[in-house]
């Protein structure tokens, strides 16, 4: 099993452990012991990243369930990872955790050594919380994605979910992840991306676009900053990176399923709060199980959403679609 290095995030060389932290020799830098992890930032911070990083500190849960994904988004993320040429021992680096199970899931699906890093503290602290709960080595730090804080060619892959839409320069991120991934490693990427045309997105911003722009903001969402589908192709290409697959996702009944109505159902349950807005137990001594219904929903309900869904289909032929995904490998 190979565990993965931390390196300086301003010069990239190797990082001595010390008492209180992590140092950089050469930067005399010392990293300090944070959220049951390292502060690993460096100095690059900006508004835009310390909005992100507010946004998220204050928006806690339980994690995603991609044992039994209770929704066509993370049933769909899910068989991205299981198509993944993973061994147990690679090292595999989720950016941008949030209420993110990918490395909950790939520990038991592969046996993956993970390392893991977000900009929000209380996301660090809850990941690295369960993490130890769980008993694999993994670990979570604060960090920079256009800054990794890692050793160049050491990871098998790079999986990041929803999140290179909410970072303030998507081509250092990526040309980050190329220096980190080892030769034939593969990035998944999957992001919501700026041409929404003809999508349930798209709709909403024509006839409802302050309102829906501004449930868009308040989780990050910044549209005129994003990129279109085709440039984050290019920019991925133009970066060395081989696209392996690329599709569209976010297109009609599947987001109405997801973000409507299963965000309808939890209130319903949960007396007008819903499930994923409860806060987790400091003190919890096990991992949180699966609730029963969610066991229930996945199993039984889940699959006639998929057959609802096969207009869907359709639309990501049509290159439709709020998001979009892509399978990349480095050369």
């Amino acid at each position: 099993m190979t565990t993965p290095n931390f390196a300086c995030p301003l010069c990239s060389r190797a990082l001595v452990s010390q008492q209180d932290g992590l140092q950089c020799p050469p930067c005399e830098r010392l990293f300090p012991n944070a959220c049951g992890g390292f502060d690993l930032r460096g100095d690059a911070s900006d508004a835009n990243k310390e909005n992100q990083a507010q946004i998220y500190n204050g928006m806690m849960g339980a994690l995603s369930d991609f044992s039994a994904p209770h929704n066509l988004g993370l049933k769909h993320q899910k068989g991205l990872m299981e198509a993944l040429p993973l061994n147990a021992g690679d090292a595999v680096l989720e950016i941008g955790g949030h209420r993110s199970g990918v490395l909950p899931f790939l520990e038991s699906l592969r046996g993956i050594q993970g390392r893991g890093l977000d900009i929000s503290a209380a996301w660090v602290q809850e990941q690295n919380r369960l993490a130890r709960l769980r008993g694999p080595d993994t670990q979570w730090v604060l960090g920079d994605a256009e800054r990794l804080p890692f050793a160049d060619n050491q990871f098998k892959a790079i999986v990041s979910f929803d999140v290179f839409e909410h970072l303030s320069n998507i081509q250092a991120a990526a040309a980050e992840c190329v220096r980190v991934l080892a030769p034939g490693g593969r990035l998944l990427c999957h992001m919501p991306v700026q041409d929404v045309g003809g999508s349930l997105d798209g709709l909403q911003k024509r006839f409802i676009g302050e309102d829906w722009r501004s449930r868009q903001e308040s989780v990050g969402h910044f549209h005129d900053t994003m990129l279109s589908a085709s440039a984050a192709t290019t920019m991925f290409e133009n970066i060395g990176l081989n696209v392996t697959e690329h599709g569209r996702f976010n297109v009609w009944i599947q987001p109405i399923h997801d973000h409507k109505w299963l965000v309808w159902l939890g209130k319903l349950r949960h007396g007008g709060k819903g499930a994923q807005e409860r806060e987790p137990s400091e003190t919890s001594p096990t991992p949180p199980s699966k609730p029963r219904f969610q066991k229930i929903y996945a199993k039984y309900v889940l699959p006639a959403a998929a057959l609802l869904a096969a207009p869907d289909r359709i639309g990501q032929k049509m290159g439709i679609g709020g998001s979009a995904w892509w399978v990349l490998e480095k050369p």
